[in-house]
């Protein structure tokens, strides 16, 4: 049986991102495939990208790397990604597909595939369009994304499909821990096989995080970073 960390919206955070990737290590995991936002937000983008470039199978393109691609954010590009890393950025794909255990997956981040931010008080309705927004000749079973901050899995009453977000390492809402998925199942297996979806939340060094941005305050806006890292609250950080 194959293990897949699931991982997304890490934002720069470096203690967050070393937290999970020792727990990760720990379990013996053999796939990491990250969902996107590596950077943005927080001030260690450049660090972090690195880390997903070399650890992860998959590594998909999100609405920050998409800002950064259409020339937003530039005090993230010049003083911390830089032009080499954006133009790896750019061949970043917006999806991933594959079978697990007999069952189709579509992973993605959210924005930029699809039109909006879907949120737990959302509708039914719109939450099963999101099996729709990434073409595919088999149907998904499952659905994975991350953009919301949030961990859970979606009620979608009598379906039996399964739609779930994996949450944020590096800037969780709600609660200042890192989070993210594990999927365990037999990769590329059309033949229906045992499955299960686990919920990871682990604490961090979120002080050293705060530390961290301070450092950078002279383009960064750590004060409103602080707040995130060890309060769980959301800012409109640029």
């Amino acid at each position: 049986m194959t293990q897949i960390a699931l991982i997304a919206d890490i934002h720069g955070n470096k203690p967050a991102l070393d937290a999970v990737a020792q727990d990760i290590a720990q379990r013996k995991i053999e796939q990491i495939y990250c969902l996107g936002d590596v950077c943005g937000r927080g001030p260690l983008g450049s660090y972090t990208f690195d880390w997903c470039m070399e650890h992860c199978q998959v590594f998909l393109q999100g609405n920050w790397e998409e800002f950064l691609i259409n020339g937003f954010g530039s005090h993230y590009l010049e003083h911390d990604i830089g032009w080499e890393r954006l133009a790896k950025m750019k061949k970043l794909p917006f999806y991933h597909k594959f079978w697990l255990s007999g069952r189709r997956i579509h992973l993605f981040h959210g924005r930029p595939v699809y039109p909006g931010v879907l949120m737990p008080e959302d509708s039914v309705e719109d939450k099963k369009r999101m099996f729709t927004v990434v073409p595919d000749e088999f149907p998904p079973d499952i659905v994975g994304y991350a953009d919301i901050h949030r961990q859970l899995k979606h009620d979608l009453q009598e379906d039996p499909r399964v739609l779930f977000n994996t949450g944020s390492i590096g800037n969780s809402y709600s609660t200042p821990n890192a989070h993210y998925v594990i999927l365990r199942g037999e990769l590329d297996a059309q033949q229906k096989a045992p499955f299960s979806l686990e919920f990871v939340s682990l604490p961090y060094d979120n002080r050293e995080a705060a530390r961290l941005a301070w450092e950078q305050s002279h383009w960064f806006n750590a004060a409103a970073y602080e707040e995130e890292v060890t309060e769980g609250t959301w800012h409109m950080i640029r």
